[in-house]
């Protein structure tokens, strides 16, 4: 049966801005970065309690997992990567990495290399097991948003504020694609799963998609009213997921070169999206400091069945696209429904179900020693309110 993306839960926590989301490769956890310093591992499972890492000294803009979802390594303005152990919720390492804040964090799909991209114009690759320097990536003139590993590990993709999207082969260290925005910088870039293409999340309102073998573009798409800040691709290929400075979520049938939904429910920028390995969910995280977890049903969709459903949309949008993924710079512009989902948080039941009992286990560590020094505040305010309470109780008793 043919389903809407749905909301499935709605967490609150961080006290700044999320700046970058990951799900955990098994889906049971997300992982977020946040202007307030901090790294939140969100648990899916409601019984299970949230974990926060607070161990950066300034903003976090970056966070990744490593392939078996044993580590998480994270990077911010500190100019630091840190890397977690989850399971002992402490910090196995940490390092300066680069001269100037540090914009992303990825691990390589054997998750024995990241790699880390700067405002201090470099991208940098590490050995994970020894926090060693292997080697740079050249060529950036100006800050680089973000660098990531494709899905064999033998490219990387490279996003810089010189307007450029770079490709360079991981053996040999050399740049062996350029491609050059005129509009705006590249904001953020995602691989295909089949790994021969590039999304490009555009500082204008543009997602833009490359072969990265061809060199040339496959599709343009303008679907947003303001800079695109982050995409990601569906684990099948056929889906792009889009978050803007307008507040919405738009999802993209890649197939048929348009867009199929708008999703609205955040109050500011979307920042930060992403889907599960299998594809079943997608979050978005953003200004408002929401993380939003969503049901994608696009396992369920049907181009058919969906044009007689959209036709009862009242929303259009202007899409700028080829029609399909063997077309290049042949983008023609047509007048498309989507099917747009508002969700009212005041009235979600996934708001207020999960705030009644949302805890958050805070962890920070010494910097010097590497040592867990936290508490469990929200554990201690409970004992503290529950003794409180048999204190009035006996009191009353004996003055009785």
């Amino acid at each position: 049966m043919f389903s809407d993306p749905a909301l499935d839960r709605h967490f609150t926590g961080h006290s700044g801005s999320i700046t970058q989301l990951r799900f955990s490769p098994e889906g049971s956890q997300i992982a977020t970065s946040s202007l307030d310093a901090s790294v939140i591992l969100w648990n899916l499972n409601q019984a299970a309690r949230c974990i926060r890492f607070g161990s950066h000294a300034a903003p976090v803009y970056g966070v990744s997992w490593s392939p078996k979802g044993n580590l998480v390594a994270s990077a911010g303005h500190d100019r630091t990567v840190k890397i977690w152990e989850p399971k002992v919720r402490g910090v196995s390492g940490e390092f300066v990495a680069h001269s100037k804040p540090v914009r992303s964090i990825d691990f390589d799909p054997t998750g024995h290399m990241m790699l880390t991209a700067s405002d201090d114009k470099s991208v940098k690759m590490w050995r994970v097991a020894k926090r060693q320097f292997i080697s740079s990536f050249a060529q950036q003139t100006n800050w680089v948003r973000a660098a990531k590993f494709s899905p064999n590990g033998k490219m990387i993709a490279t996003v810089c504020d010189d307007k450029s999207l770079r490709i360079y082969d991981v053996n040999t260290g050399e740049c062996v694609r350029t491609f050059t925005e005129e509009r705006a910088a590249p904001r953020q870039v995602a691989w295909h799963p089949w790994g021969n293409m590039v999304a490009v999340a555009l500082g204008c309102n543009r997602i833009k998609i490359f072969d990265v073998a061809a060199s040339q573009l496959l599709q343009l798409y303008v679907v947003h009213s303001a800079p695109v800040n982050d995409v990601a691709f569906h684990p099948s290929g056929h889906f792009l997921l889009s978050g803007s400075d307008d507040c919405t979520i738009r999802i993209l049938d890649l197939l048929e070169g348009r867009p199929i939904y708008t999703l609205t429910g955040h109050t500011d920028a979307v920042n930060a999206v992403g889907f599960s390995q299998n594809g079943e969910k997608f979050a978005t995280g953003g200004n408002d400091r929401q993380l939003l977890v969503w049901q994608s049903n696009l396992h369920t969709y049907d181009a058919s069945k969906f044009e007689a459903k959209s036709a009862l949309a009242s929303s259009s949008c202007d899409t700028s696209a080829a029609s399909s993924y063997q077309q290049s710079n042949a983008s023609s512009t047509a007048q498309s429904n989507d099917r747009s989902i508002r969700i009212d948080m005041r009235q979600s039941q996934a708001y207020k179900s999960l705030d009644e009992n949302f805890q958050v286990l805070d962890i920070s560590f010494d910097s010097a020693s590497g040592c867990s020094c936290s508490a469990q505040l929200d554990e201690i305010t409970s004992l503290v309110k529950e003794l409180d309470k048999r204190v009035q109780r006996l009191e009353g008793f004996y003055l009785s």
